[in-house]
């Protein structure tokens, strides 16, 4: 009965210590207290620290001269043994912390229902994820408490980009794009992004293939798929920085949950190819939109702990840990870590689709459009990188258009990149720079330039 109660006050003890930056988030939230800045991550770190200190000596109070006592530390091998329980409890405690807290964020995230807002995507076994055919949602991003950007996503059957009203087009020429979020055209109309205005200036009928958050290995996939599908007359390939990285990731670095992607590895003969995802995201089960506008409770978050948070921050999260521990190991493949080597790969391996099936591969750089130097110099690609990398078959039956260099050289002096970002209104006055994708005025002038090369 007196551990009964002493357990009691430490579970106490630890819920309060775990609840109090939670409450000092809260407070600092409102109006009357916005001046004052924290750390936020800081205090939770010290709070959790007390946490699980709490917790360890707990246990070690209600196991002493049960498990262990005074005669523990006699001889070498139960001190030993004694301080190696110690160390893995911490780090288990530690984890089970860091769980919880991604779970109160993510809770957070979906109270603020931002982002993209609808069943526009889901979890997929070869590309991580996929757009849900014919299927509309949004994009939200607010930029103050009361003014919001709002852009409406609509999807064909393939689970494709197409504009709201998608125009019929009377022409025998495809042109398919494959790359990333620039080619999408994240917070910009689908009719805005460069694919939509270059197939409009050229007549000719479009395929955006480019989705959020995909790499070369996604684009190998789709090329892959729509090709011998589809046979376009003009595949329009995306080459940036990024595309490489994210074919190495394993893991894509979201803000929530975890994402497995499909990487370039090698396997026994030393030959490039793409892996599989190691496991399906929890993240994208249609299911989970309830919480986005369901009342915030007690019993909503108790709710959406084990409903979404569960599987999503900490099913996944061990599910990531197990197989990282795995490459450690040298039990699972790790990725290729020579981007060069990737972009080879994949470049190569799109020439040849192109080749076999008739159609004409043009090669589009563009570069990232951060707004400091650091971001202008560390993002970017040019014409002599490409040159190097592929072979002189591809090079002389390709065309690079170098959009990046035209982007480049519309920067005056003492401008910087951020005229070719996203700016959102605050007010009648001010603007701001709430995303650094291509804004319609950059797809537009990326779209003039990808069509100019072609003629040329």
């Amino acid at each position: 009965m007196k551990n009964l109660k002493f357990g009691f006050i430490i579970l106490c003890l630890v819920i309060g210590l775990y609840q109090i930056p939670n409450l000092l988030a809260w407070v600092l939230g409102h109006n009357r207290f916005s001046h004052i800045q924290v750390n936020q991550l800081l205090i939770e770190r010290i709070f959790d620290a007390f946490g699980i200190f709490v917790v360890i000596l707990f246990l070690l109070a209600v196991t002493y001269k049960k498990i262990w006592g005074g005669d523990t530390f006699k001889k070498i091998l139960p001190a030993l043994g004694f301080a190696v329980v110690i160390i893995g409890l911490f780090f288990l405690i530690k984890e089970l912390y860091s769980n919880f807290r991604a779970v109160d964020r993510l809770y957070v995230y979906y109270k603020k229902n931002i982002g993209i807002v609808g069943d526009v995507f889901t979890a997929d076994d070869s590309l991580g994820h996929r757009g849900i055919p014919n299927s509309t949602g949004k994009s939200v991003f607010p930029l103050d408490k009361n003014t919001q950007i709002v852009v409406p996503i609509k999807l064909n059957e393939e689970g494709f980009r197409i504009p709201e009203n998608a125009p019929v087009v009377n022409s025998d020429t495809l042109m398919m794009f494959l790359g990333c979020s620039f080619t999408w055209g994240d917070y910009s109309l689908a009719e805005d992004n460069y694919s939509s205005q270059a197939v409009k200036l050229l007549k000719y009928k479009p395929l955006n293939c480019g989705i959020n958050a995909y790499g070369l290995a996604q684009m190998l996939i789709l090329a892959q798929r729509q090709i011998p599908k589809h046979k376009p007359k003009v595949v329009c390939v995306q080459y940036s920085p990024w595309l490489a990285d994210r074919a190495r990731f394993i893991f894509f670095p979201s803000a929530h949950g975890v994402m497995p992607f499909p990487f370039v590895t090698q396997n026994d003969k030393n030959e490039l190819y793409i892996h599989e995802p190691y496991f399906r995201s929890a993240l994208y089960n249609p299911d989970y939109k309830y919480y986005k506008t369901s009342p915030e409770s007690f019993s909503d978050k108790l709710s959406f702990f084990f409903n979404v948070g569960v599987p999503v921050a900490i099913v996944d999260s061990w599910k990531q840990r197990f197989i990282q521990w795995k490459m450690t190991f040298g039990i699972a493949p790790t990725s290729e870590s020579d981007n060069q080597k990737i972009e080879k790969f994949v470049y190569e391996k799109i020439y040849q689709l192109c080749k076999a099936h008739n159609a004409r591969m043009m090669v589009l750089n563009v570069g990232g459009f951060g707004y400091s130097d650091e971001q202008r110099m560390s993002n970017h690609y040019d014409r002599k990188r490409f040159q190097e990398t592929m072979s002189s078959d591809l090079l002389q039956n390709i065309t690079f258009i170098d959009a990046d260099s035209v982007l480049r050289a519309g920067i005056k002096p003492k401008e910087n990149y951020s005229k070719y970002v996203q700016w959102g209104k605050i007010n009648k006055v001010d603007s701001i720079i709430y995303d650094n994708h291509p804004n319609p005025m950059t797809h537009k002038i990326i779209a003039e330039t990808l069509v100019k090369g072609m003629k040329q």
